[in-house]
């Protein structure tokens, strides 16, 4: 199974970002109910390695993190591929993150080697025309100093992310763990 832990998105913050979407020159949008923000992508697991995941992070001891969402980027450079909120502050959400991967390598899960880049993924692209392009740039231009409110992260999910034919996926909750 697919598997990713990360931080929810609150309404507030789901209909900020819902908001950004509507003006999108190109794109698909993400589901604003599927709004998140990936701690670590855990990739393909086994039943075991899934339960050795959750064992794991039931034992995590780890205070709230603030987390303000900022400004407006792309992922794929000249062939972009993401449109994501950025996050204002991220050494809060890094130590955190460091603090979870430590409990996985653990319990003997070594997710894969990324450079976390802490982000909110709001449209993914496919092959962009040069027009297409010219309008994303423009709206970056206009939209650039987006801002979302503050929220305090509360609790990490444990999601299985399913694979849907025709691009996509449907993210299903299997687990949360609680910040204090």
């Amino acid at each position: 199974m697919r598997l990713f832990l990360s931080i929810p998105m609150p309404e507030e913050v789901r209909e900020v970002l819902e908001d950004v979407q509507i003006d999108l020159p190109a794109g698909r949008p993400a589901d604003p109910d599927q709004f998140h923000l990936t701690l670590v992508f855990l990739d393909e697991q086994t039943e075991e390695a899934a339960q050795a995941i959750h064992e794991a992070m039931q034992g995590l001891r780890a205070e709230a993190v603030e987390v303000r969402l900022t400004g407006l980027e792309l992922f794929g450079g000249r062939a972009p591929r993401v449109l994501h909120a950025g996050v204002a502050d991220p050494e809060p959400l890094r130590a955190l993150q460091s603090k979870v991967l430590a409990r996985l390598r653990a319990a003997g899960v070594a997710p894969g080697r990324r450079r976390f880049r802490p982000h909110v993924t709001i449209a993914r692209f496919g092959h962009l025309r040069r027009d297409e392009v010219t309008l994303l740039e423009r709206f970056l231009t206009e939209n650039g100093h987006f801002e979302a409110p503050p929220f305090t992260a509360r609790a990490i999910k444990l999601v299985h992310s399913v694979l849907r034919t025709g691009g996509g996926a449907r993210h299903e909750t299997l687990a949360d763990y609680p910040l204090g």
